[in-house]
């Protein structure tokens, strides 16, 4: 049966007097078909919605319009997420039963939220390319920093994303607004947030939360795919591209593009009257009331180093030994100070150990507990193999021993 649109279409392209032929071609119909819907003498067809059967998603509903509150409308994370609690009914079948969901969820009234002067601002990386001479791409990275009171913002741009890269973006941003907010809020970016715990509290990167402690601001993290969670940055992410990114014909390096761009923010940017607030940002700044910075000594971190893990699962670093736990022997894992007084240990997007660092050289820090897996575990002694030769190398005279004791008696 075909929709009521096309029923409708069938009428007004006979009213403009085409033929059934000329129309059924048109729509990519059976002639019979428009036949037969140009016949119909009392108004159009009924048609009749197909009665809805209880889906296999049914029982995930609340789960389902929970996570498109929090932003997450990927259809694809939410089977792999029902999935794990015992979905198991297909992604065409999740799909139809989104629909509705996601359009509920489209038009769902919210309260506009809003942060006073000083206690919160927003950071966030966008992704760009640029086109090099030979017309590969080069990946370029904006660290954007939003204060959310004033609207006013700060870009960063480098090659990388690294922990290094992200603590220089965010001093930078410090001496070009002139203080640190209470709070600043992150999405789930790895040099941010290394997961979860037990009971769903977000666990942060210890070098990003030394940082973090260092300045005397509060990490944030949104919950996993929520944009609106730090809507002003993402805005501000889109303005740079829409209007910064836009206006360059040609970039001759990472410091000309940093500079242009602090020109734009000087002259544009923090210097417009917004769209929302309806006020100069920097004219607002000066209300923010930011914690001061001046005089404080950049904060002192020494860069990741790749180091292999010994036999015995001990690292070295800075002229002295420490143990990690039995199972990354033989392993490459990466090695960082923080504040002078701390070592980092991790690998694979986790933390491995974080302990204190030791002052003395030539000294091996052992944690019983990095080896307790060993204990009771029978030592395994290598057993030395020397094989059997079926047929011997030479032929060995036997003799009896009476010719031995002559010898012996002739010597006397």
């Amino acid at each position: 049966m075909k929709t009521l649109d096309e029923y409708l279409e069938i009428q007004q392209l006979a009213g403009q007097g085409l033929s059934k032929s000329e129309i059924a071609r048109r729509l990519g119909m059976d002639r019979k078909t428009v036949r037969r819907y140009l016949s119909e003498t009392g108004g159009p067809p009924q048609f009749q919605k197909r009665p809805n059967r209880d889906s296999q998603a049914k029982p995930f509903e609340e789960y389902l319009k929970t996570r498109l509150a929090q932003g997450c409308t990927n259809g694809k994370v939410l089977l792999r997420e029902i999935q794990e609690k015992g979905y198991q009914g297909s992604y065409t079948i999740l799909k139809d039963f989104l629909r509705p969901l996601r359009q509920d969820e489209r038009w769902r009234a919210e309260i506009r939220w809003e942060g006073p002067p000083g206690q919160y601002a927003q950071a966030d990386w966008g992704h760009f390319a640029v086109q090099l001479p030979d017309h590969s791409l080069m990946k370029l990275y904006a660290f954007v920093f939003t204060l959310v009171y004033s609207r006013v913002t700060y870009v960063e741009w480098s090659c990388g994303t690294d922990m290094a890269t992200l603590e220089h973006s965010h001093e930078y941003a410090f001496a070009y607004i002139g203080g640190v907010p209470r709070y600043i809020v992150y999405d789930r970016m790895k040099t941010v947030v290394v997961g979860e715990d037990g009971q769903g509290q977000v666990r942060f990167h210890p070098a990003f939360l030394d940082f973090a402690q260092y300045y005397g601001f509060t990490p944030k993290a949104t919950p996993p795919y929520w944009p609106r969670g730090k809507g002003k940055v993402e805005s501000g992410v889109k303005y740079v591209r829409r209007n910064f990114w836009q206006s360059l014909v040609s970039i001759a390096g990472i410091d000309d593009l940093n500079h242009r761009c602090r020109e734009w923010l000087d002259r544009v940017a923090n210097a417009r009257v917004h769209g929302t607030t309806g006020r100069v940002p920097f004219e607002m700044l000066k209300e923010e009331g930011l914690q001061l910075i001046a005089g404080r000594a950049p904060y002192p971190a020494s860069p990741a180093v790749l180091r292999h893990v010994s036999r015995d699962s001990l690292v070295s670093y800075g002229g002295c030994r420490y143990s990690l736990p039995a199972e990354w022997a033989g392993k490459n894992v990466w090695v960082r100070a923080v504040t002078g007084d701390r070592i980092v240990v991790s690998a694979k997007g986790r933390i491995i150990s974080e302990q204190p660092l030791e002052p003395t050289l030539k000294r091996t820090i052992i944690t019983d507990s990095h080896y307790a897996s060993l204990r009771g575990r029978p030592r395994q002694t290598p057993v030395r193999v020397i094989p059997r030769l079926e047929t011997p190398l030479f032929e060995v005279q036997h003799r009896p021993l009476t010719e031995y004791d002559a010898l012996v008696e002739v010597r006397r």
